[in-house]
């Protein structure tokens, strides 16, 4: 993505995709939803994992940008896969700026300007992405110690609101289950990201005695959707334990649970709560900006304002997305729909993985003749 390269440990990509995966606890409800009980939730969030289990494979094999890698082959296949890339970060971008200003609206800013502080937090964020992959991984470290204490406070401070009654297990039945987990699939964005930041991972302990390979890329991915799978089944269960039905009237039930309890664990632990989402946010679509520079990279080498560019887009979308939520939504709806990360996180990755295989294969026997 920049001219020079960037590495980080495997360890930062886990937990810089990882802090992408919590911010959409800020806006989503876990299980909450008409006909969607709590095991049908848990079961999809394990399906789910394993789907993404299989189409991260290609990604692992081939360690680098699948675009870039396209791009190699074939200058016309290229260009059609970093658009619809770009198109997916652009509108997951706007997306998640939109849900934020509503969350704050909603909980704390409700008489401001949404437009000028959504336009100064993208200034701050164009500042970030041009800082680089490396700053963005070191950033996600620290920010997961502060999610960390984060979490602790609202589990301690609901602790004694928990109810095993609320633990309600219904009978599992295949209707709903396949639409759960493409639900489930569509708030997995991250693994998009992690097409691109493959080649940004630091190869690990290459040159080991017993000949074999270090961990480097496939720790980090495969770490990430055992750390995504405990998180989402132990927020839906605690929810469920200490909410009950009262998650079904909540708009924002895991921010409830820190507020819930009779007894609070840090007074006034919204301010807490502010601080994490909002540092989440910046580092989410920071990271989301500096991919879409990536790819305007990757297409337009000598274009200048790569990381500019998109922002300006993102923020010309944003009144569409406030004034017309319906034709947005239906947008978002496709663009960042189960299918499209399927596709962009597994069959591009594969079709680019081929082209590869088959590139190196011809070369190998073109130095044998």
């Amino acid at each position: 993505m920049e001219k020079e390269k960037h590495y980080i440990g495997w360890g930062q990509l886990l937990l810089l995709l990882f802090m992408c995966r919590v911010f959409t606890l800020m806006t989503f409800v876990p299980f909450a939803r008409d006909g969607e009980g709590l095991t049908l939730r848990l079961t999809a969030a394990a399906l789910s994992t394993a789907v993404q289990a299989v189409l991260l494979i290609p990604v692992v094999m081939l360690k680098k940008s699948s675009t870039e890698v396209i791009l190699s082959k074939n200058k016309s296949c290229g260009v059609i896969a970093a658009a619809l890339y770009l198109l997916f970060f652009l509108v997951v971008t706007a997306n998640s700026l939109v849900h934020f200003q509503s969350f704050l609206s909603a909980r704390f800013f409700p008489y401001a300007d949404s437009l000028v502080w959504i336009g100064v937090m993208l200034i701050v964020c164009v500042y970030c992405a041009c800082l680089g992959t490396e700053a963005l991984g070191r950033s996600a470290v620290l920010l997961f110690w502060i999610f960390v204490i984060s979490l602790a406070a609202m589990a301690i401070s609901s602790a004694k609101e928990a109810e095993s009654a609320n633990l309600y297990f219904e009978h599992l039945a295949a209707d709903g289950l396949f639409s759960a987990v493409l639900d489930d699939l569509s708030r997995s964005g991250e693994i998009c990201a992690a097409v691109f930041l493959a080649g940004r991972v630091r190869p690990q302990e290459q040159n080991r005695p017993d000949g074999k390979s270090g961990c480097g890329l496939r720790c980090g991915l495969y770490g990430l959707l055992a750390s995504k799978l405990v998180l989402a089944e132990t927020v839906m269960l605690l929810v469920a334990a200490v909410l009950g039905d009262f998650a079904l009237l909540s708009d924002y039930p895991f921010l409830a649970l820190g507020t819930f309890g009779g007894e609070r664990f840090i007074q006034r632990a919204d301010s807490l709560y502010l601080i994490v989402w909002t540092i989440t946010a910046v580092l989410n679509v920071s990271l989301f900006l500096h991919i879409a520079a990536g790819l305007f990279g990757e297409v337009f080498p000598k274009m200048k304002f790569r990381t500019a560019v998109p922002a300006l887009i993102v923020f010309a979308l944003l009144p569409l997305a406030t004034s017309s939520g319906k034709y947005f939504s239906q947008l978002q709806s496709v663009v960042c729909s189960g299918w499209a990360v399927i596709l962009l996180a597994g069959i591009i990755p594969l079709i680019a993985l081929i082209a590869s295989k088959i590139s190196r294969t011809g070369k190998e026997e073109k130095s044998k003749a």
